[in-house]
């Protein structure tokens, strides 16, 4: 099949760590043998890509274009642009939310003329399943998610973000497509030694709760257990956690890595006994399950639809998030993981949520838009 991908977030040249999902997920169409070509829409960008509006990202054609809202003449060539995308494809796929938005009003006066598609719509955000997460002014607009009813398939990367879509979409047209994992590398074995060691993956942001996290090695310490936590990621949160550091005498105990490149991040998980994540709110929780897939067990808090694949037999989820709860789960997960092989943590979500598994599943969902449409 032909398939035209519209995203408004996706890799570039400025920026190859955005929307990563989206492109993951495009190799693993592309890898069921279909014909993808991707049309980026660059929303609120007057400038669009200098000198790169067209061009190949990992071996897919990517075309990219400028909407910005203040200059309306942008919105009706991305429009006409994605009409003519339109004619050459078999179906439409979008991903995020504001891919719909750009993409109804071209997909609505082809099917008017007789010259619909059929519309599979991927969704990964946080703001389609929990509004108020985002802020006041979206929680108010999320009535603005009834357009979900317009593609024949909507896909969600948890069962969670999949029940809540199905409110507004077709009947019976929300289906459940997670995120590729990539298993990168051989899994080796943790030490479980002395000092246990955590590794954490995220932003340095309130939402990621870097300060609890810190608050919980304390505890680990003052209660006779030697723990280091290397974070990964940066955030407007560094000072504040830098003085938090400072403050509990834990400049031995806690590493900020900064942001890294994906190779990095990896050798970070598989330099830890456990993965470790406080976290406010998640939907697939992406750092959480490439950690499973490099054989670390999962510590975090019960908030979101990775609870999928996080169960009892790979993870320790807890609902109060407090140093003790915390530092509790964190000690529950040494004794219940130290002997358990990495290899029988990582093998089911390598195979889960591998291109071949996630690309097997689109498939069905093209299959349903089609007969749909």
């Amino acid at each position: 099949m032909k398939i035209l991908v519209v995203a408004t977030w996706y890799p570039h040249d400025e920026n190859p760590t955005e929307a990563p999902f989206n492109a993951e997920h495009v190799e693993a169409i592309r890898g069921r043998g279909h014909d993808v070509r991707v049309v980026h829409v660059r929303l609120g960008s007057a400038l669009g890509m200098p000198g790169k509006s067209s061009g190949l990202w990992e071996g897919t054609p990517v075309r990219r274009i400028a909407a910005d809202p203040k200059r309306p003449f942008t919105l009706v060539q991305a429009a006409r642009t994605l009409a003519r995308e339109m004619a050459w494809a078999d179906a439409v796929h979008t991903m995020a939310f504001s891919s719909v938005l750009v993409t109804m009003l071209p997909w609505a006066a082809r099917t008017l003329a007789g010259r619909g598609r059929a519309w599979v719509h991927t969704e990964h955000w946080n703001g389609v399943v929990n509004p108020a997460s985002v802020s006041p002014l979206w929680e108010k607009l999320a009535g603005i998610r009834a357009v979900l009813r317009l593609p024949h398939v909507v896909t969600g990367v948890t069962g969670q973000l999949s029940t809540e879509m199905q409110r507004f979409a077709r009947p019976g047209a929300a289906t459940v497509v997670p995120c590729v994992v990539k298993g990168r590398g051989a899994v080796v074995p943790a030490s479980f030694g002395n000092p246990l060691r955590l590794a954490a993956v995220g932003g340095l942001v309130a939402r990621k709760r870097p300060l609890e996290a810190v608050d919980t090695i304390a505890w680990l310490r003052d209660h006779g257990t030697a723990a280091h936590l290397t974070w990964v990621g940066d955030g407007p949160l560094r000072a504040a956690v830098e003085s938090r550091i400072a403050e509990l005498g834990l400049g031995d105990h806690v590493t900020l890595a900064g942001s890294v490149l994906p190779a990095e991040v990896a050798r970070h998980l598989s330099a830890a006994d456990l993965f470790f994540l406080p976290t406010a709110q998640e939907n697939f929780f992406t750092s959480a399950a490439e950690a499973l897939a490099a054989g670390r067990a999962v510590v975090a808090t019960r908030v979101g639809g990775f609870s999928d694949y996080a169960d009892a037999s790979n993870s320790r989820l807890v609902e109060d998030v407090t140093p003790e709860s915390l530092g509790r789960a964190v000690l529950d997960a040494r004794e219940a993981f130290k002997d358990v092989p990495a290899e029988d943590i990582a093998r089911p979500i390598r195979e889960r949520f591998s291109p071949e598994a996630v690309g097997e599943l689109f498939d069905r969902a093209y299959t349903a838009a089609l007969a749909r449409a």
